[in-house]
Formats: C-alpha cells, structure tokens, sequence
C-alpha cells in the first residue's frame, strides 16, 4: 500500500487515478481512454470530449459507477441504478475516494454546467477545473496537484492561467496544463517558472504516469 496515487493523463483532460487497488478515470475523452478497469468515471461536463469513453469504461467494469452532473445524466439513462448525480458545493465519498464539487464558469458556451472536483485519496489531492475560464475561489483547499486548462476560447487562455495560478493561496501546488489543442503547453510551463520559479509545472505525456 502507499499514500501517493498514480496519476496518468489520458489526453485532452483525461486521467487515471490508482490508489492502492482502487482506479478512478476523470473525463475519458474516447472509447479507448475509457477502456480501462477502474471503479469510478467522473465527468466535470456533458460536451463529448469529456464523456465519450463512459460507455465503455461501464461496460467493461460492471460494478463501477458514473459520477456526474445534471446535464449529463440523460446521455447515459441506461446506467441508471450506477449513477451518483452530484451538485455544486456537494461532497461525496465513495472509498478511497472523496470528491467535493464546485461550479466554474465554461467559456463561450456559457450554460454548460461544468463542475469542477478537488479529489483527496489519504493524504494527498488532486483538482481538475474542467473546461474552466477562470477559477477563482478554487480550490478550497491546500491541493497538491492542479490540472487548469489553457486552450482559450472554451477555457481560461494561458495567461488568463498564469494570473490565475499567481492568485491561488501558499502553498501553492504542481501545476499540470491540459485541454490545450493548439497551445503549447512546454511554452505555458516554461512561462510559469519564468515568473513563478517555485511553483512545479510538469507537461503531462499521453499515456504515461505524471512525474511529480
């Protein structure tokens, strides 16, 4: 057993999370991200890059259940008995996991419900902002890991990111950049540590366990 998951990224704003012998996928973008084993499927928003993989991860996995909110529970009315429809500001638990969920604003498309989660597993945390444009308030707490998204347009720009990251509370956590499409993540890094050289920011790699 150990206190630190592993956390792989899956792509776009996709990924894996194993602690002990439990596995937790957030935003599977595609059948093959959601072909995995695990025990939860955690989407932030209904668009279909971040739930195309749902399907699959529950067909595959008969005892895992979808975690998500409102807007995307009729997209997957078949799973019905194996669904947790979640709300701004709730906590859940479903061990090892606690999860506690809060609304952040979806650029352009402004009536999509994005939740963003703050993920603890013993004692370590991890936040993903969803498609985000701006998080202010989050997390509510001392986070480990962050994962902003920087593409603009749907989400925060980079260097909407940068301000952002530069407001959060002390001690601030690892940064990961994703959702980036055309930006380039090596340059947000890269501008990061040029104007936060203490903040950790790490290029995630499709596929590959996130070296923290």
């Amino acid at each position: 057993m150990t206190d630190l998951p592993i956390i792989t990224f899956l792509g776009q704003s996709g990924f894996l999370l194993e602690y002990n012998d439990s596995r937790l996928i957030i935003d599977p973008t595609n059948k093959r991200v959601g072909n995995r084993d695990g025990d939860v499927v955690y989407c932030t928003h209904n668009h279909f890059d971040h739930i195309g993989g749902v399907n699959v991860f529950l067909e595959r996995n008969p005892s895992a259940i979808l975690v998500c909110n409102e807007q995307i529970v009729s997209k997957f009315s078949k799973w019905d008995e194996r669904v947790k429809v979640v709300i701004d500001g709730e906590t859940f638990t479903h061990d090892p996991w606690r999860f506690h969920f809060t609304r952040l604003r979806h650029g352009i498309l402004r009536g999509t419900l994005n939740l963003a989660v703050e993920i603890n597993a013993g004692s370590f945390s991890f936040a993903h902002c969803g498609d985000a444009v701006e998080f202010h308030n989050f997390p509510k707490q001392t986070i480990n890991v962050l994962a902003i998204p920087i593409s603009g347009g749907f989400t925060a720009s980079p260097d909407k990111a940068l301000k952002m990251v530069a407001g959060l509370e002390d001690p601030k956590p690892t940064i990961i950049p994703m959702h980036w499409l055309m930006r380039n993540p090596s340059g947000f890094c890269k501008k990061l540590h040029e104007q936060m050289p203490e903040i950790k920011c790490v290029v995630p790699i499709d596929g590959e366990p996130l070296e923290l």
